[in-house]
């Protein structure tokens, strides 16, 4: 079995979020939050610390020269390929689901695993987890837990917490990619089904990029497994809400370089959870 680590990646000046006015808090450092995500997979991967990592630019937002060496130093694969068809887009997260059914078509490795930029990692994921998908008969998707839905879009009481698109693991040959765009691009076509519009009314149309999978997910349109409690971090749960079970099955920190204070205390998070693991470690 093949395993190879899927990013996209666009730059921390022009990406297609602030082209398309959708605007954050803080400003999103995609390169330096690369660069920070991929030193820590390679430091603390384990048994998956030298797979082959990628990270796709398929717009004209193209990463700095400065950028690209420090890619190679870290042996990421960068690929830089100019696609029309993201001009259309509203918002930069439709890389996610464009630049994986594009992965699906060009490698030959037989398990993706696909993180968020900023997501860093604590500990190396277990082999249990990762290979769980390689009968093909499922994904592997994140799912917002109890705790971090409160602050997630709403999707009526018969249906699952929202999922996470930001932790995937899949196999190539389930093309869930392919899946995951053609339904997103249908989607977008019509602003949202029913259910986005009766209860999602007040939330920016670009979280249509996960709600695409809660649909397929609830709606049993792809076979998907969610996965929760697997990250703290910025807009996560905090660390004191977690058992002792399932903090040592977290394994990234998910944040961003800059962030809001007062929203999110990097510090006294960390603290926290350094200070509980090393009294389960006594």
């Amino acid at each position: 079995m093949k395993y190879a680590l899927i990013t996209m990646i666009e730059s921390s000046d022009r990406n297609l979020n602030e082209q398309r006015g959708i605007v954050f808090s803080e400003k999103r450092l995609y390169e330096e939050e690369a660069i920070l995500c991929f030193q820590n997979w390679r430091a603390k991967g384990g048994w998956l610390k030298d797979i082959p990592i990628y990270t796709y630019c398929p717009t004209m937002n193209r990463i700095s020269d400065k950028t690209k060496e420090e890619l190679k130093k870290l042996n990421v694969t960068y690929i830089e390929k100019y696609h029309s068809e993201t001009e259309s887009f509203f918002s930069g997260f439709l890389n996610v689901p464009f630049c994986g059914k594009i992965f699906e078509e060009i490698l030959d490795e037989d398990i993706f695993i696909h993180i968020d930029l900023d997501m860093n990692l604590i500990k190396p994921l277990p082999e249990s987890l990762v290979n769980s998908v390689a009968g093909n008969e499922f994904v592997l998707v994140g799912q917002y837990d109890d705790e971090t839905s409160k602050n997630q879009r709403k999707l009526g009481e018969d249906w699952d917490n929202p999922l996470d698109t930001g932790f995937i693991i899949s196999h190539r040959k389930s093309a869930f990619y392919d899946f995951f765009y053609h339904k997103l691009s249908a989607l977008i076509e019509t602003k949202g089904d029913k259910r986005w519009k009766e209860n999602c009314a007040d939330q920016p149309l670009y979280f249509l990029e996960e709600y695409v999978i809660d649909k397929a997910y609830n709606e049993r349109e792809f076979p998907i497994r969610p996965v929760a409690r697997y990250q703290i971090g910025e807009g996560y749960a905090k660390v004191k809400t977690f058992s002792r079970e399932e903090l040592e099955n977290v394994y990234f920190w998910h944040e961003h370089i800059l962030y809001e204070k007062g929203y999110y205390d990097k510090i006294r998070e960390k603290l926290e959870y350094t200070k509980r693991m090393g009294l389960y470690l006594e």
